[in-house]
């Protein structure tokens, strides 16, 4: 019989919470799914045995010099905003136990910016890691030695785990479940949740069309939308200048000024975004071609690969859940 292995979250006052209950939630519902326990769900913490959060809620906790940690074990600290955060950066029981941790634990990591906790206790020289996307600059800055995927959704060296904002801890969760009981439990799991069975870890923390909306000016105020909505006919650079009121040269110009691509570019990364909706849903691959506006089938598996790094097919399949 399999040994049940430890998740134990590493907790501070001010951190945030659902760093914290998302992950906690994909662990407790596989032992649920599989009828027995092969995790044990731990929140741990140096300062007290009562840690409130920043949504204001208040746990008790496990003391932390309370706990060994052995290879069965996986570590994770969760984040947090920057003024709780810097305190747990400063803490050194949480420094020392991190250290142990990932000289003896099965995995170490951090959820969101819970990455700097891990930093300031020294173990990240080298190593290649995720973040939010609102702290990676800084996170490069203050730690120039560890190489930081400002865009993936987490990322894993060796027995480190990292992941970037909030919710992409589930993400990290489930490809924790899926090394240690395989594909289907991995896949149970998140339907159950009702998310997403596995976002790769290199996917983007955005999606094009969020990206592009938050560059949006009154120049091009609502373009990225009804591009969207035009996915499946051919639009020009004339059209688009037309539909925002410009002559073809200025909006270009304008455009890669704004978004740092072509709008031929732009609109194709879009397309790319709307094909991996209609492949969640089940769509023959030729048919989601046609949908997303490319002129064959081949030349959409061309285009998925080189943005994905994966076919159209090996995408559904690492999403898909049995029935």
């Amino acid at each position: 019989m399999a040994e049940t292995r430890r998740i134990i979250f590493l907790t501070y006052n001010g951190a945030q919470l659902l760093d914290l209950v998302g992950p906690s939630a994909v662990f407790t519902t596989a032992n649920r799914l599989a009828g027995k326990r092969h995790y044990d769900v731990i929140v741990a913490a140096s300062a007290s045995d009562m840690v409130s959060h920043s949504c204001g809620i208040t746990i008790c906790t496990t003391p932390l010099s309370d706990l060994d940690f052995g290879p069965k074990d996986t570590v994770l600290v969760i984040g947090a905003d920057q003024a709780p955060l810097a305190k747990a950066m400063t803490d050194k029981a949480l420094g020392v136990r991190l250290r142990h941790a990932a000289a003896q634990a099965e995995r170490v990591g951090s959820i969101c910016t819970g990455v700097f906790a891990l930093a300031a206790a020294g173990l990240l020289g080298g190593k290649k890691v995720a973040t939010h996307w609102a702290a990676a600059g800084q996170f490069s800055h203050m730690y120039p030695e560890a190489c930081c995927n400002a865009d993936a959704i987490y990322v894993t060296d060796g027995n480190l785990w990292t992941s970037a904002g909030v919710t992409s801890g589930i993400d990290m969760a489930l490809a924790i479940v899926e090394a240690d009981l395989g594909t289907a439990m991995k896949a149970s799991v998140a339907r159950q949740l009702v998310v997403y069975a596995h976002r790769p870890g290199h996917q983007s923390q955005f999606s094009d069309l969020l990206a592009a909306q938050s560059k949006e000016d009154q120049r091009f105020s609502g373009l990225a939308s009804w591009l969207r909505d035009n996915v499946a006919t051919p639009v020009s650079v004339e059209t688009m200048a037309s539909h925002v009121a410009m002559s073809p040269r200025t909006f270009h110009r304008k455009f890669v000024d704004i978004y740092g691509v072509t709008p031929g570019k732009f609109f194709e990364a879009l397309r790319l975004g709307e094909a991996r909706t209609y492949l969640d849903t089940g769509v023959s691959v030729g048919d989601v071609a046609l949908r997303a506006g490319f002129r064959s089938e081949s030349a959409f598996r061309a285009a998925f690969k080189e943005k994905y790094g994966v076919t159209p097919s090996q995408y559904r399949n690492s999403w898909s859940a049995p029935q």
